[in-house]
């Protein structure tokens, strides 16, 4: 190196002062060219950072979209899974048919398969004829009594087979005598019949002057109309207790040779429902008020001409009493076009008490605006069905006993089943030996499924978003769950409420909509009316067409006193119906039938045993 410096060193010492300047210029050309390709590449480096982190953003952006798209996904998919096990599956919440049977994973896409005429193999009638008969054969025997207890309600006519010419044919005049007489059941149906009648009211001729004069037609129930009580209640009961929609009873009634529009059954319906039933409507609800243990829940409802935008939903609100309360049951439905809180507060604006409700939240403001007098109580059946949802979307066919019986999911529902077999039992007792009972072996249970509760760590990854939310949700809903417990008279969950709401929802999916708001109102009466009866146990279209035939005659009454007569578990309602089940229709009794019972003919009868033939009325039909 040194050589090589005193090198250089000789060369320029060998140069004139022209030349060195000139080498000097050159150089620091060179320097600033050099100069500007560093700025230059200061500036690159400067862009490619800015770039570079630029990227990395996009990137980190990106993996996060990634990561929240991911996350829609699988609960897409978890979505997809629940509603096709409830569209497909079995309509169950047991543990053991959760884990047995789980949601099926693989499914076949109809497209992609082509059945070739060698894979089509033809039915064996035969074969199946003989396996229906085989399983015919091993089904298990009826429990004693069922059959008596099945037709208990029915009236029982008796009917006597005697054929004396086929005897006597078989065996010989004279030659036979009855031994005794063995009994058949069937159970035998009028066909429903619809008659025209045509009543005639005189017309008098009135003095001297023969002034005429027509008695007017009292309590007639639409007037110059050709409803009457049985054809309106048949309607009624058609579509709000077997939700059976107006178009198809046009059908039904043109079978049977009336022809009747669906719009002039619409219009008897609403009127009916508000002139009518409107009345007892209001004095169940009244009635409703006064019992301090209610339950509450609601669902959506479509309304075509309501005011709003095309598609705004509605609500139907259901309220009843507590089912372990002993007074008579009573389920009120009330429609409003929103799900808030205003229908809370205006439906118990005078009620003191108990309500048992979900989570949701109008629930609980009504219970804070009012704390002193309204305690909300939790449901154990909602908190449950979070973690049988969680259950559900795991794949456990393959995973061994152990696993299974370690998931956090089975650990709680198994907690629960042991709280609701502690519960169910005492349905029976008072309501003060309810709550000791609970207290006894009730409370712990709540307290041991808690504590598990809280024992689990929400923030663990591994914990699948569907559980990390029952988790929550149970937490958040401790000291409503713990209700329960204070009172005998509070149940354990809102399954009473959901059940009566039920009949509406399936009435709402046959007949999808309501086109007015008229038309949601009578809906909201006229399942009050049905579904109160049926939870009182009585005949539903003898019950219609009893109120039918008897509040038209009070209308005109400035006491309301007589609704209480009206109300289905009334003295004179219950004598109403027991006359009309037990009244049995007219009969034809056919060749060789007799109403009693026949003796062996001799020849000094001289004639056949008394046979009663009557003749079928239609109109008592």
């Amino acid at each position: 190196m040194h050589a090589n410096l005193s090198r250089d060193i000789k060369c320029y010492i060998d140069k004139s002062g022209q030349e060195l300047l000139e080498i000097l210029a050159k150089a620091l050309d060179e320097l600033k060219e050099f100069d500007a390709i560093m700025i230059e590449n200061s500036h690159a480096n400067v862009a490619m950072a800015k770039d570079y982190m630029s990227l990395v953003d996009k990137c980190k952006a990106m993996e996060e979209e990634i990561k929240t798209l991911k996350t829609a996904l699988d609960k897409s998919i978890q979505d997809n899974q629940l509603k096709t096990s409830n569209i497909f599956g079995r309509s169950t919440e047991k543990l053991s048919d959760i884990v047995d049977s789980p949601m099926a994973t693989e499914m076949v896409d109809e497209d992609t398969v082509e059945a070739s005429v060698a894979d089509v193999i033809p039915i064996d009638r035969a074969s199946l004829k003989s396996q229906h008969n085989a399983f015919s054969r091993n089904r298990g025997k009826k429990s004693p009594g069922k059959r008596k207890k099945d037709l208990a309600n029915l009236p029982s006519v008796n009917v006597y087979e005697l054929d004396i010419n086929k005897l006597n044919n078989l065996y010989g005049e004279n030659n036979w005598r009855i031994a005794y007489w063995h009994a058949h059941q069937s159970v035998e149906c009028i066909p429903p019949t619809v008659y025209e009648k045509i009543s005639y009211v005189p017309v008098v001729s009135v003095g001297l002057e023969h002034v005429l004069c027509s008695i007017p037609r009292e309590n007639v129930l639409i007037s110059n109309s050709i409803a009457s009580a049985s054809l309106a209640s048949l309607i009624l009961y058609h579509k709000f207790f077997l939700a059976l929609p107006i178009y198809r009873q046009e059908t039904y009634f043109k079978n049977l040779g009336l022809t009747l529009s669906r719009q002039t059954m619409n219009n008897w319906v609403n009127r009916l429902a508000m002139e009518i039933f409107s009345l007892l409507y209001d004095r169940m609800t009244r009635l409703l008020m006064q019992v301090e243990y209610q339950q509450c829940d609601e669902t959506y409802f479509q309304v075509n001409k309501d005011g709003r935008e095309a598609g705004a939903k509605s609500f139907m609100w259901v309220h009843i009493t507590s089912e372990l309360v002993k007074e008579h049951p009573i389920i009120v439905y009330c429609f409003e076009l929103t799900r808030g809180t205003d229908h809370l507060r205006k439906f118990y604006e005078d009620f003191k008490g108990y309500i048992t409700c979900d989570a949701y939240i109008s629930y609980h403001v009504l219970g804070e605006e009012n704390t002193d007098v309204i305690i909300i109580c939790g449901c154990m059946m909602h908190l449950r069905r979070r973690f049988v949802k969680s259950l559900s979307l795991i794949d456990t066919k393959g995973l061994d006993y152990d696993t299974v019986e370690a998931l956090p999911e089975t650990k709680v529902l198994k907690l629960i089943g042991r709280i609701y077999d502690e519960d169910e039992p005492l349905k029976t007792l008072s309501a003060e030996e309810r709550k000791q009972m609970r207290e006894q072996r009730v409370r712990p249970l709540i307290n041991e499924l808690y504590e598990y509760l809280d024992s689990l760590d929400v923030t663990n990854p591994l914990i699948s978003d569907r559980l990390r939310d029952a988790i929550q949700y149970a937490r958040n809903q401790k000291k409503y769950i713990y209700k329960f417990l204070d009172d005998g008279n509070i149940p354990i969950d809102d399954g009473a409420c959901e059940r009566a709401i039920r009949p509406f929802t399936i009435g709402r999916n046959n007949w999808i909509a309501c086109d007015s708001i008229v038309g949601a109102e009578t809906a909201a009466i006229m399942y009050t009316i049905v579904e109160t009866a049926k939870a009182n146990k009585v005949n539903v279209y003898h019950y219609l067409r009893y109120l039918l035939e008897q509040v038209p005659k009070h209308l005109d009454d400035k006491s309301l006193d007589f609704l209480d007569d009206m109300l289905p578990w009334s003295d004179k309602y219950l004598s109403y119906e027991k006359a009309q089940i037990m009244s049995i229709p007219k009969l034809v009794f056919k060749e060789n039938e007799y109403h009693t019972r026949p003796k062996t003919p001799r020849k000094s009868d001289g004639e056949d045993p008394p046979k009663l033939i009557l003749v079928q009325d239609a109109a008592t039909a």
